[in-house]
């Protein structure tokens, strides 16, 4: 948002629809008109005074710089402009202007200066061990799973994790991995980028369809058995048992995606597989959903048995994280800054989660709101006869960004429409007022 935004603003200014030392909008004035948080408008603000579009003055607020601003000479008409987003539903995207910017600057401060003169060289490929144990602990306690500061690796990414553990595990002869369908498209991509063949494996409303295993003939699957991306469905127990038993008997390795499971609404969250079979999973994590995608750290927790292997594959990749990020991180885990802006976080997020599920129901009683309550997106599942692809562009026309359940899937079996609304950059009432134009949006499709 704030990089649409800031691209609006710097194509107004070289077209000289906003003329030289022409005042904007106060940051909380054009937050409040737009639906989004004020540090959107900051942030973006602060770019273009960066990149010289912009001068703040102080007691005068922002301007257009005076150097700034003549209309280019047209030669041809302009094509049709695209319609302003006014508020954006793509899934899996965090409040990131709810950053703990204050506590990562101090945790920083102190893991620079308690950083040990060795680690500022090139790191070591498992990561920083500061980290690790933090993570260990905090990993324990939060998600219920057993492990040794020595079995975690960090890495530059979820992406980048998935990635090397393919690639360890076709060293080892693994050709077919079994992924989610639908999924999260990272998931078989990154299977194929390693060389190896994704097999789709049906979810359904108790989560991966674990008979399909032993058809599908795989020796490694990927699961987000905590909130399922995107259906938002938890693996239920009696599935969470047969996977176990399944890798038991076919000597298979389950990769658990425990991408956003600190997120839950209505209870606790379930605990990680790993802790029912640590020598038969591995347990990833990232902090792209609890803290910013940015910071690109997430973590692997291995089996002994593949930890060799699979840091010999991360050496090969030469993409360390930022260890004094690491160190940072470690901090905030330590201080407990960490849990308290994912406290925080809930806090924020259920009333988002709620206004949009409430406003879909009145707005819109011919979608049927599915998922557990978790997780930063719903799910609104539509009448048969609703075309997604028309839909999402109507919405767009209206201001409105979404993402659809088809683009994440296989179409290996049949999915009904299905819309993925995230909530958790926009307000309660930028949430309603959202709900209101993609309901005039689906019904123009359904009824014309």
């Amino acid at each position: 948002m704030r990089a649409q935004l800031e691209r609006q603003l710097r194509e107004g200014i070289r077209s000289g629809r906003f003329r030289a030392a022409a005042r904007l909008p106060p940051s909380r004035e054009l937050a409040r008109e737009l639906g989004v948080s004020r540090g959107v408008v900051v942030d973006a603000y602060s770019q273009l005074v960066a990149e010289g579009y912009l001068v703040a003055r102080r007691g005068s607020g922002t301007e257009v710089a005076g150097s700034i601003g003549a209309p280019p000479v047209l030669t041809s008409p302009r094509a049709p402009r695209a319609p302003a987003i006014r508020h954006d539903l793509h899934s899996g995207l965090p409040d990131v202007s709810c950053f703990p910017r204050r506590e990562w600057q101090a945790a920083s401060a102190t893991a620079l200066r308690e950083l040990p003169d060795a680690w500022l060289t090139y790191g070591r490929p498992r990561g920083y061990s500061r980290l690790r144990v933090a993570l260990t602990d905090y990993l324990g306690r939060a998600r219920a799973t057993v492990t040794t500061p020595q079995q975690l690796l960090i890495c530059a990414g979820l992406s980048h994790g998935l990635t090397v553990i393919w690639r360890a595990l076709r060293e080892r002869g693994v050709r077919r991995v079994g992924v989610e369908d639908p999924a999260w498209r990272g998931q078989p991509d990154s299977v194929t980028y390693a060389g190896l063949e994704p097999v789709p494996i049906a979810v359904d409303e108790s989560g991966l369809v674990v008979s399909e295993l032993e058809r599908a003939e795989v020796d490694a699957v990927v699961v987000t058995p905590a909130h399922h991306y995107p259906t938002g469905v938890v693996l239920s127990p009696e599935r969470r048992g047969a996977l176990i038993e399944w890798a038991r008997r076919r000597r298979a390795l389950i990769v658990e995606d425990d991408y956003d499971a600190e997120y839950r609404y209505d209870r606790e969250p379930v605990a990680a597989l790993q802790g029912l079979a640590p020598e038969l999973v591995i347990h990833t994590g990232t902090t792209s959903k609890t803290l910013a995608p940015a910071l690109r750290l997430a973590w692997l927790m291995l089996p002994e048995h593949l930890i060799d292997d699979v840091t010999t594959q991360h050496e090969l990749t030469l993409a360390t994280p930022n260890v004094i990020e690491q160190g940072a991180l470690a901090v905030m885990l330590e201080r407990g800054d960490f849990q308290r802006h994912l406290r925080q976080m809930r806090r924020r997020y259920r009333p988002r989660r709620d206004a949009l599920a409430e406003a879909l129901a009145e707005e819109l009683p011919e979608a049927r709101v599915g998922g557990a309550a978790a997780g930063l997106h719903l799910v609104a599942w539509l009448p048969a006869d609703a075309d997604e692809d028309s839909i999402r562009s109507r919405a767009r026309e209206r201001g409105v960004a979404i993402h659809t359940l088809q683009r994440d899937s296989a179409a290996v079996a049949a999915v009904p429409p299905a819309l993925l609304l995230g909530y958790a950059s926009l307000t309660e009432d930028a949430l309603r007022r959202a709900a209101r134009e993609l309901a005039i949006a689906v019904r123009s499709d359904l009824y014309g």
